[in-house]
């Protein structure tokens, strides 16, 4: 009883502990002095073990939304400031491990830190009990079986991209390694080489079509002209999300994809500049080529002209470290036909 008293206590006080209060003794002797909790939760664990995921800052930025942007809707009002999750055995008082943050690569911030929104509508973050405008304090620890090893022990923290688009990723305990982590997903898009990060978009804002497996098709809009098939599933022996994305170009569009290097690469798009000989900086999409990291997927748009008319062409390329570069060519049906003829020797229709 002397043991199971106190264990007993501490959880019920974590699990009403909010944003910016200290943590409760003796949690507060594990983290920095500077910590601050956010949101705490037990896992559902069937064997006899306890627990607990602890999602804190060093010492956060409160900010207030002004209401008048796209990112204003997916953080509202929130806590920016440098990011971790960390796991706790309550029966010992131990500190197993804390993992840091990582932002999605896309992000425009700069500062190291994460934004973790406590006021905020009811879309990409679950809020159990919103106010008249949709709005309210968000349940960020929403425990679910995002794997299908039987766990109730993810959740999702998500990064603002564009307008109505946001990168996911997932957090919470590995029950294989007894820790807390954030899960990579290998992504592999159309037929690119596969990258492995921590965020996805558009994919962990579902709902599942059963624990730790995801298909379906959405679109991107803001000027892209094509559906995206996305099928994902947890890899148990990998213990990594795998994202597998194909576009379909809309009727009236096409897509060409083209294998090369970096010693044809200016004679290839010389060629594209004889099909369309205004419109296509070489000098700018060579510099941006090379400084794009080696097997990072990146994207360039323009708006040559074709037979006197100006199509718009997205680009989206990926270099390896060895100098073999993927790039595909996105533009309507007719000026997609004349490139890939005209580079034929490295393209084909997608």
């Amino acid at each position: 009883m002397t043991r199971t008293l106190p264990i007993l206590v501490w959880i019920c006080l974590t699990a009403s502990v909010v944003g910016q209060r200290p943590l409760p003794h003796p949690v507060a002797d594990l983290l920095p002095p500077d910590a601050r909790i956010v949101e705490t939760a037990n896992v559902p664990l069937r064997s006899a073990k306890t627990r607990v995921l602890v999602l804190w800052m060093n010492s956060p930025r409160r900010v207030m939304s002004a209401w008048d942007s796209a990112a204003d809707h997916l953080y509202g009002d929130h806590w920016f400031g440098r990011t971790f999750l960390s796991l706790i055995n309550p029966s010992t008082d131990r500190l197993i491990n804390t993992v840091t943050i990582r932002s999605n690569p896309d992000s425009s911030d700069d500062e190291g830190g994460f934004t973790i929104p406590f006021y905020t509508h009811n879309g990409f973050y679950h809020v159990p009990r919103p106010d008249k405008e949709g709005k309210g304090k968000p349940l960020l620890l929403r425990l679910q079986d995002l794997t299908g090893e039987g766990v109730a022990g993810q959740f999702v923290l998500f990064d603002h991209i564009v307008s109505g688009i946001a990168a996911g990723s997932v957090f919470g305990y590995n029950s294989r390694s007894d820790t807390a982590v954030q899960y990579a997903v290998e992504h592999t898009q159309n037929r690119f080489t596969p990258v492995v990060g921590f965020w996805a978009k558009q994919v962990f804002n579902r709902s599942p079509q059963r624990a730790g497996y995801w298909k379906f098709t959405w679109e991107a809009g803001h000027g892209e002209w094509d559906w995206i098939d996305e099928e994902v599933h947890f890899d148990a022996e990998r213990q990594l999300f795998v994202e597998k994305s194909a576009t379909r170009p809309y009727p009236g569009f096409a897509q060409v994809h083209c294998d090369l290097d970096t010693a044809s690469l200016t004679n290839f798009l010389k060629r594209m500049r004889d099909v369309a000989p205004d419109g296509i900086d070489i000098e700018w999409l060579q510099s941006l080529i090379a400084k794009t990291p080696p097997n990072t997927i990146a994207a360039a748009g323009m708006v040559p002209t074709f037979n006197e008319t100006q199509e718009p062409l997205n680009l989206v390329f990926q270099k390896s470290a060895g100098g073999a570069i993927g790039l595909e060519l996105s533009t309507g049906s007719r000026f997609a036909a004349a490139l890939r003829a005209q580079l034929q020797t490295w393209c084909s229709a997608n």
